[in-house]
C-alpha cells in the first residue's frame, strides 16, 4: 500500500471532518420550533397585569405564527404563573431552564418577581426580557437580561418635572412601601428631582406589603398639607391609600406611576382615582397609528381596551421577533447580542431603538383620570 496516499487520505478525511464540526458550531440555526417561556402572574395580587401580558404575548404568537413565524421557524409558547410571589418566579425559572430548554424568557411581570429570576437566567447564559418591570437595578444584573418598559428613575424624574413645571405645584407628600424596591425607586427619584427644581418634600411616610390600613401615615401627611401626594405603587396599595385620603379630606392633587394602570384601580379607591395624574407607558387614545391598530386588534379579540402591561407585553414580543430574526439562530448568545441591538421595531407604545444596556429608546406619556378613563395629558422623551 502507497503510505503517501493512505496519509493524504486521512488528512482529506481529517480536514473535512474539522470544516463540518466548524460550520456547525460557528452558525448555529434555529430547531423546528422556537421554544420562549412566558412567566406572568395569572393569579396572586397582580392577576390584573398578568392577565394583560398573558392576553397580549398570546395575540402577538399568534400573529407571529400566522405569518410564518421567524424565518419559517413558529412559536412554541410555553406559559407558567409566578402568582406574583418571587419565589414561584424562580422556581419557573428553573423549570424553564431545566425543563422546558427553552430559548428565551419573557417575564416576569413585577419587580420583585423580576429580581428573583434574572440572576437565576444570568447565571445559567438563558436570555430573558422583563416586558414591565421598571427598576433600575433589574439590567445591571447582567448582559442576558433586558426590559421592554422605562427605568424608574425616568418616571419618577418625570412626574415631579411635571408636577413643578405643569401644575406649578410647590410642595408634595409621598406615601410608599418600604418593602418593594418598585416603590422605593420611585419614591427617591421623584424626591430628588422635586426638591432640585425648587419643590419641598414636607413629609414621606412608608408602609410595607400587604398593610391596609393606611391611618397613622395619613394623618401625618393631613397635618403636614401638602399641594400634591405621590403614590408610587401597584394598585392593590394605590387603591386603598386614595380611598383612605379621601376619607381623611385630604384634598392634594393624586399623582401616581404606571402601577396605577388596572380596571381594579377605580373600584379600590372607591372613585377616589378621579382626577388624579399618573406616568404611563401608553394611552390607547393616543393616535398614533401603530399604537390604534394594536388598541383595535386588542379590543376585538378580547371585548376590552388594553391597559398598559398589554402594551408591554405586545412590545416584547416585537422586540423579541426582530432580535430572533436578526439572530437567525437560538444560540443564547446570538439572541442575547441581537437584543441589544435592534432597532427601528414599531410596537404598541412607540418605534423602539433597544440598547446594549437592555433598555428602549422610547417616550414616556402622563395622563389624567378623567370620567374613568386615562387620558393622554403629555408624553415626554428622556
Amino acid at each position: 500500500m502507497n503510505c503517501n496516499k493512505l496519509t493524504s487520505r486521512r488528512l482529506v478525511g481529517i480536514l473535512l471532518v474539522l470544516l463540518a464540526v466548524v460550520c456547525f458550531t460557528a452558525v448555529p440555526v434555529f430547531a423546528a420550533e422556537i421554544k420562549i417561556g412566558l412567566i406572568t402572574s395569572l393569579t396572586g395580587p397582580v392577576s390584573t397585569y398578568g392577565q394583560s401580558v398573558n392576553n397580549a404575548v398570546q395575540m402577538a404568537v399568534d400573529e407571529i405564527n400566522a405569518a410564518g413565524g421567524i424565518n419559517g421557524h413558529k412559536i412554541n409558547l410555553v406559559v407558567r404563573d409566578d402568582k406574583g410571589d418571587a419565589t414561584e418566579a424562580a422556581n419557573v425559572t428553573r423549570y424553564f431552564i431545566d425543563r422546558e430548554q427553552v430559548a428565551l424568557i419573557v417575564g416576569p411581570v413585577i419587580t420583585p418577581c423580576v429580581m428573583a429570576a434574572a440572576p437565576i437566567a444570568q447565571e445559567a447564559g438563558m436570555p430573558l426580557i422583563t416586558p414591565t418591570a421598571t427598576a433600575d437595578t433589574i439590567t445591571a444584573i447582567g448582559d442576558y437580561i433586558f426590559r421592554a418598559a422605562f427605568k424608574d428613575s425616568l418616571q419618577g424624574s418625570a412626574m415631579a418635572r411635571f408636577a413643578r413645571e405643569n401644575l406649578g405645584l410647590n410642595t408634595a407628600a409621598i406615601i410608599y412601601d418600604i418593602a418593594n424596591d418598585y416603590s422605593v425607586g420611585l419614591m427617591n427619584e421623584f424626591k430628588k428631582t422635586f426638591e432640585e427644581l425648587g419643590g419641598r418634600v414636607l413629609t414621606t411616610q412608608s408602609y410595607t406589603t400587604g398593610d391596609r390600613d393606611f391611618s397613622a401615615q395619613l394623618t401625618s401627611i393631613l397635618i403636614a398639607n401638602p399641594q400634591c401626594l405621590f403614590i408610587p405603587d401597584y394598585h392593590s396599595a394605590a387603591g386603598p391609600i386614595l380611598l383612605q385620603a379621601s376619607q381623611f379630606g385630604i384634598s392634594a392633587v393624586k399623582l401616581g406611576v404606571d402601577g396605577w394602570d388596572s380596571p381594579d384601580l377605580k373600584p379600590l379607591s372607591g372613585g377616589n382615582d378621579e382626577g388624579g395624574y399618573f406616568i404611563n407607558h401608553y394611552s390607547p387614545y393616543d393616535t398614533r397609528p401603530a399604537t390604534q391598530e394594536f388598541v383595535n386588534k386588542y379590543r376585538s379579540k378580547y371585548g376590552e381596551d388594553p391597559d398598559a402591561l398589554a402594551a408591554l407585553g405586545y412590545d416584547a414580543m416585537q422586540i423579541v421577533r426582530a432580535a430572533l430574526a436578526q439572530a437567525n439562530s437560538t444560540d443564547p448568545v446570538a439572541i442575547r447580542d441581537a437584543l441589544g441591538a435592534v432597532k427601528g421595531v414599531t410596537a404598541a407604545t412607540a418605534d423602539i431603538d433597544m440598547d446594549p444596556e437592555g433598555t428602549p429608546y422610547k417616550p414616556l406619556v402622563i395622563v389624567q383620570i378623567k370620567d374613568g378613563a386615562a387620558v393622554l395629558v403629555d408624553k415626554v422623551y428622556p
